[in-house]
């Protein structure tokens, strides 16, 4: 797997490796299968539950986020399409863009504002072990 890390890992970005067939026993963890019924992307595969899980449409030209959560991480994996991950770190004020594509999956750690910048029109998924709570968004304006 090619992992890159960002803001001292508060952000990490994972491009999952793809198998064409059965992958071999020591490849553990979230990985992709390109299967002759199509492909099976396992992103999560952990021991604490996932509470929080959400579709998201990405439309050109649009932003989502330009927030941040005080007690939520949040994951998101592309599944189509193509983001501008744009990050923020609280403390030390150091920002960072970061392209996302296909079969990326980005790790953002609470306090760190985000914002996601749709380059190329698709989907994600956003999935957290932490459950949504509005009043954990706190905004802030990256993009």
């Amino acid at each position: 797997m090619n992992e890159s890390s960002f803001l001292h890992g508060k952000v990490l970005k994972r491009s999952l490796p793809i198998f064409q067939s059965t992958p071999p026993a020591d490849a553990l963890g979230p990985k992709r299968l390109a299967l002759p019924q199509g492909e099976l992307a396992n992103i999560y595969d952990g021991q604490e539950g996932i509470r929080y899980i959400a579709c998201i449409e990405l439309r050109e030209g649009t932003v989502r986020g330009n927030h941040w959560h005080q007690v939520k991480e949040e994951q998101i994996y592309v599944v189509s399409g193509k983001l501008l991950l744009v990050a923020q770190e609280g403390e030390s004020g150091q920002q960072i863009s970061v392209e996302l594509q296909p079969g990326d999956l980005a790790f953002i750690a609470p306090g760190v504002a985000h914002a996601l910048k749709t380059l190329v029109a698709g989907q994600a998924i956003e999935f957290s072990k932490n459950r949504f709570n509005p009043a954990d968004v706190q905004r802030v304006k990256l993009v």
